[in-house]
């Protein structure tokens, strides 16, 4: 009996030694399988992106103590890459622009921008292969922001700008000096500086070489009215004001004559202009709401 009790607490051991390297080997598949941060907004501090480490890696083969402006403007050389770009001087080495991320790795440690002063730096780059069309990135330090200008050279009307505030981007504040595992909000960085620069530019170059690119404003027009019907004009206002050809569309008087129809069942002049037309849109609208306000509260008064 007394065999049989041991044999049985043997046979508990082993099995419980059986799960706990079942367990471990788990945890290690988990872990090999992991995947590698592959764009700056993937930053944690606990896992840098490689690209984030090449940015430093490249200022230190310059022998150059990187203050926050510089990683700053680093970081902004690296989205422009993620986004199809290329460094103007390797124009001859690449002919498209898709994402490459090895390509990418590559070309980080490339130091292709030049710092003009002590608070202004300067940066070229092509799409290819549209080599003429050259986006230049004028950036300058004012204070503790950083004024980002994009023009692209042989198109008309491109001009973008976006400004930074340097020390949101780190932990350890006023600190002159960039340290990578004090950064912060690459994620933001990232979606601001894509969305106000890199993607307006690539977009312009590809629709000059009459390109399509995956946006709304290549949708044709009766599709983005038909989308209108089921947006609140409110929103409607502040979507039409996010580049020009938006912005025509609130031109239209019977885009507003049919919105004030849909959403306040009212009708209006036939004279009015659109500009008119939304302000009654507005006027109507803050009138429901202040009537919706006033008749809670008289409703609370009267519980």
């Amino acid at each position: 009996m007394a065999e049989c009790v041991v044999s049985e607490a043997n046979k508990n051991i082993i099995d419980s030694s059986n799960q706990s390297s079942d367990v471990q080997s788990c945890q290690d598949i988990k872990t090999e399988k992991v995947m590698e941060p592959l764009l700056l907004e993937d930053f944690q501090r606990s896992r840098f992106p490689t690209t984030l480490k090449n940015i430093m890696k490249s200022f230190e083969k310059q022998g150059i103590q990187p203050s926050k402006c510089d990683f700053l403007v680093g970081c902004l050389y690296t989205l422009m890459l993620e986004y199809g770009f290329i460094p103007q001087e390797k124009e001859s080495f690449y002919n498209d622009c898709g994402f490459n991320y090895s390509r990418i790795k590559d070309l980080v440690s490339f130091p292709a921008w030049k710092k003009s002063d002590e608070n202004s730096y300067s940066l070229s780059f092509i799409l290819p292969p549209h080599h003429i069309y050259t986006c230049k990135v004028i950036c300058i330090k004012m204070g503790d922001d950083l004024i980002v200008n994009a023009i692209v050279k042989n198109i008309e009307d491109v001009h973008h700008t976006i400004m930074l505030d340097i020390l949101s981007y780190f932990t350890d504040g006023a600190h002159q000096k960039a340290c990578m595992d004090k950064m912060q909000n690459l994620r933001s960085l990232s979606t601001s500086f894509k969305n106000q620069v890199a993607f307006p530019v690539k977009h312009a170059i590809l629709r000059t070489n009459g390109l399509r690119h995956p946006c709304l404003e290549d949708l044709p027009l009766e599709i983005i009215f038909y989308i209108f019907k089921y947006i609140h004009g409110t929103d409607i206002i502040k979507f039409t004001a996010i580049s020009k050809q938006f912005h025509s569309m609130r031109l239209e008087v019977k885009l507003w004559e049919n919105l004030i129809l849909r959403d306040f069942k009212c009708t209006v002049k036939k004279t009015l202009s659109y500009e008119e037309l939304m302000k009654e849109y507005g006027y109507i609208y803050r009138s429901q709401l202040r009537n919706r306000r006033h008749g809670s509260w008289k409703k609370r008064m009267v519980l």
